[in-house]
Parts: structure tokens; C-alpha cells; sequence
């Protein structure tokens, strides 16, 4: 009896010693995950906090600019006519960098949004990039620049209208970037990846190219490879980061490749 009972008891002390490891075990792991929780969320405010410095100082930058322009007018319209009317342009570039700016955070946080629906459909690539081409004619023909279309990629199951909006984005950094004369080509193929059917839609051009150092940043929002430049000259800092958005939402992703002083290429995958 006393050694049934010895068994017994062994019996109930192994189950809750048993019991008490696994409890502890959960504990820790609950642990370890609130832990990781409390970095991300710190991480996250973090980077909130960062996103809104650099948007403060982004819009500081145009205001301050408009600011001291009509200030200066003011004393230069009837003294110096012909410096007014620069004056006056310079606060509309300023006001449309400014507007420019808006409509992009905007559009950015519209992407980001966890409510945010695609519209996919099935369209036909070549209208809308005959469509893209039209809107650039203009720009491309002021400063001389050739733009080379070639297409192999029939339908596309996405968002026409963020395909258009990646794709004008991307044609916008090239024409920006490039000089005069320069030949900027948009390339559609289909490709394979990892086991898997790509749809590739490829902006190149023959500009100044990006180094090494910069490569890995250019999709970060603000981030300007070439911090000389002028901002009215370099767009919003927005349209990489949106473009990198618009990708990850259709499950797809983008790729740039460069070299100094050799141009560079951006290319769009989107999964068939």
C-alpha cells in the first residue's frame, strides 16, 4: 500500500513538475514576444517620429522660399519690373514643388492605408504605355530626348492605374536625370524567377547613374542620391518610395541597377 501510494505521489510530483516547466516555457515565450512587440512599436514611432521631421522640413522649405519672394516683390514691382516677374515665377515653382509634395504623401499614405483596395483588372499594357508616352512628349522634346518603346507583354492582371502611375514615376526620375539628347528606353518582357513567371517593365536611361553608396538607399522616402541638386529640380524625394509601394502591394517588387556615370535602370516585377 505504501509503495502504491510512494508511486502515487512520484506520479502527481513529475506531472506537476512537468506542468511547471511547460508553464515556464510559455512564460518565456510570451516574454520574448512582448519584448519584440515593444521594440517594433518603438521602432515604428520611431520612424513615425523621423517621417515627420522630414516632412516638416520638406514644407518649410517651399513656404520659406514663397515667403521671402512676395516680400521682396513688394519692393521690386514697381522699381524693377523684370525682377518681379522673376520673382514671380520663382514662387510659382515653389507652389507647385509644394502641391507636388502634397499630392505625393497623399498618394503614399493612400497605398500604405490597411484598408487599401487595388482595383485589378484585365487591360492591355501598349495603350497605356502609348498613353505615357503622350503625356511625356512635351518634356522629353524641350531638352531633345528620344523615348524607345519596346512592349512584349500582352495583358496585365493588376491596377491600371498604379502600372501607370509606377511606370510615369520611373519615366520622370529618367527624363529628369538625363541630359540633353539622351535616349531613355522602356523595355516590357516576361521573365522567370525563382520558378515563377514575372512580368518585367523596364526603365532605363543613360544619365549620370547612382553609386554604390547610394544604391541601397534611393527607395527610402526624402532620400536624394545627389544632395547638391536643386529641390526644385529633384521632385518630391516620394516617387521611389511609392513606386517600391505600388509593387508590394500586387505581390511584386523592383529592382535598380547603376553605375556612376553610367545610367541606370529600374525594373518592375509584377507576378503572373
Amino acid at each position: 500500500m505504501n509503495t502504491i501510494l510512494l508511486l502515487v505521489l512520484l506520479g502527481l510530483f513529475g506531472f506537476a513538475a512537468s506542468g511547471f516547466f511547460i508553464l515556464r516555457f510559455r512564460l518565456r515565450v510570451m516574454e520574448e514576444a512582448l519584448r519584440k512587440e515593444r521594440l517594433d512599436n518603438e521602432q515604428l514611432l520611431r520612424r513615425g517620429a523621423e517621417f515627420v521631421a522630414n516632412v516638416s522640413h520638406e514644407l518649410k522649405t517651399p513656404l520659406a522660399a514663397i515667403k521671402g519672394y512676395s516680400e521682396t516683390l513688394r519692393s521690386a514691382i514697381k522699381r524693377d519690373p523684370d525682377k518681379a516677374l522673376e520673382f514671380l515665377q520663382r514662387i510659382d515653382d515653389n507652389a507647385e514643388r509644394l502641391a507636388l509634395l502634397i499630392n505625393d504623401l497623399l498618394e503614399l499614405s493612400r497605398i500604405e492605408a490597411p484598408n487599401f483596395h487595388h482595383q485589378v483588372e484585365l487591360f492591355k499594357v501598349d495603350p497605356v504605355l502609348q498613353e505615357v508616352r503622350e503625356q511625356f512628349a512635351h518634356k522629353l522634346s524641350g531638352r531633345g530626348q528620344t523615348l524607345l518603346v519596346r512592349n512584349e507583354v500582352e495583358n496585365l492582371n493588376a491596377d491600371k492605374r498604379m502600372f501607370e502611375h509606377a511606370i510615369t514615376n520611373l519615366l520622370e526620375n529618367a527624363h529628369r536625370y538625363s541630359g540633353a539628347s539622351s535616349l531613355i528606353e522602356i523595355t516590357g518582357t516576361l521573365k522567370t524567377e525563382n520558378g515563377r513567371i514575372w512580368a518585367e517593365f523596364k526603365v532605363q536611361d543613360n544619365g549620370p547613374g547612382i553609386s554604390v553608396e547610394d544604391l541601397p538607399h534611393i527607395f527610402e522616402r526624402f532620400y536624394r542620391a545627389d544632395k547638391s541638386r536643386n529641390r526644385l529640380s529633384g521632385g518630391s524625394g516620394l516617387g521611389l518610395a511609392i513606386v517600391k509601394h505600388i509593387m508590394l502591394s500586387h505581390g511584386g517588387h523592383v529592382k535598380a541597377q547603376s553605375e556612376a556615370k553610367r545610367g541606370a535602370s529600374f525594373a518592375l516585377y509584377f507576378p503572373l
